[in-house]
């Protein structure tokens, strides 16, 4: 027995080896996150999601219940960080959505005549200025929902669709198409962002070298259909994190991101299995590297997907009960918290 498994049998060294691997993973995080943080740089990017987050701020308060006056001073910073974008940028989407902001957020004040009246007109001005000249894609600010009935969606077998939904690691030979893969996507772009800063990207290996790498790097690939599946990462921007509080929101986006694709490829006959990215700092930062991911990107989780074949075996997992996993939170000690 070498030296090397003698010692990884003393419980007490194993142990302490483990927890300082923790805290270098965690420093890690945290030098990763202060050097790109959301206020702390001025690239295109960082512009178009601290716009993201302002235009939020606005929809947010124009669907108000109460009406008042508001967002005056997140306005103005929309519009600075407007007048200052570069042509190209002009072109994201971003942009056209501030451009559709705006005005909604104009009339609001205009109507009621709120606000300052000189910071209105300025504001008014470069929006005529500006929409002049570009082409709307983008509509936002509020809208009206009527005859909202929730039974035509309770109509909807839900339970089955949701219950019918498995992992697979077995693909039919007939690949997944790119227009198959934007149609699943745009669907999963409906799933909750925070502060609508729509952070989360879909990188998927297209050259043989890449896949390999990506197969023979992510935890859990093991038995996955190498040659009929399509696999690839699902990564959030770290430049769309605001402060300390959200070190986690981008892994939580990416979950949120992930299940709603892995729902709409199941909708379209598509099988995927989600592959835990489980892997250090530095491999991430490799793969970041190899894979020409932008390298302020961070890396959620793996995913394989590919046709479904017309029949598979898959593992029959028995779910917690609904009571076992919900409980009613008091403001009291944990021994008497009510279970539903």
């Amino acid at each position: 027995m070498n030296l090397m498994v003698r010692l990884k049998k003393v419980d007490w060294l194993r142990h302490r080896v483990k927890r300082a691997k923790i805290y270098r993973e965690y420093f890690a995080d945290a030098r990763f996150m202060s050097r790109h943080l959301l206020d702390g740089g001025s690239s295109d990017q960082h512009r178009e999601y601290r716009m993201l987050q302002l235009i939020h701020a606005l929809e947010k308060g124009l669907s108000h219940r109460s009406p008042r006056a508001f967002g005056a001073a997140k306005a103005a910073e929309l519009v600075r960080l407007m007048a200052g974008a570069s042509p190209s940028f002009k072109q994201s989407t971003a942009y056209t959505m501030g451009l559709s902001v705006l005005p909604a957020w104009l009339a609001f004040h205009e109507d009621k005549s709120w606000g300052d009246a000189d910071a209105l007109t300025k504001g008014r001005e470069f929006v005529e200025s500006e929409t002049a000249t570009t082409t709307m894609r983008t509509r936002c600010g509020v809208q009206l929902i009527e005859n909202r009935d929730p039974c035509r969606w309770r109509s909807l077998p839900i339970d089955e669709f949701v219950a019918s939904r498995h992992s697979t690691r077995r693909f039919a030979a007939a690949p997944v198409t790119d227009d198959e893969v934007s149609q699943c996507v745009r669907l999963a772009m409906r799933s909750p962002s925070a502060c609508n800063r729509q952070m989360v990207r879909l990188r998927i290996a297209e050259d043989e070298e890449a896949k390999k790498l990506l197969y023979e790097t992510l935890h859990g690939t093991g038995g996955i259909d190498y040659h009929t599946c399509r696999l690839g990462v699902i990564t959030f921007d770290a430049r769309s994190l605001d402060f300390c509080g959200e070190r986690n929101q981008g892994y939580l986006n990416v979950g949120l991101f992930a299940m709603t694709l892995v729902y709409a490829f199941h909708w379209m006959g598509i099988g995927s299995c989600l592959l835990q990215f489980g892997n250090t700092f530095a491999e991430e930062r490799m793969l970041v590297c190899r894979l020409g991911i932008p390298p302020t990107e961070r890396i959620g989780v793996g995913i394989a997907f590919g046709h479904l074949e017309s029949s598979d075996v898959v593992p029959a997992s028995v779910r917690r009960k609904a009571d076992e996993v919900v409980s009613v939170l008091t403001n009291e000690p944990a021994s008497r918290t009510r279970e539903i």
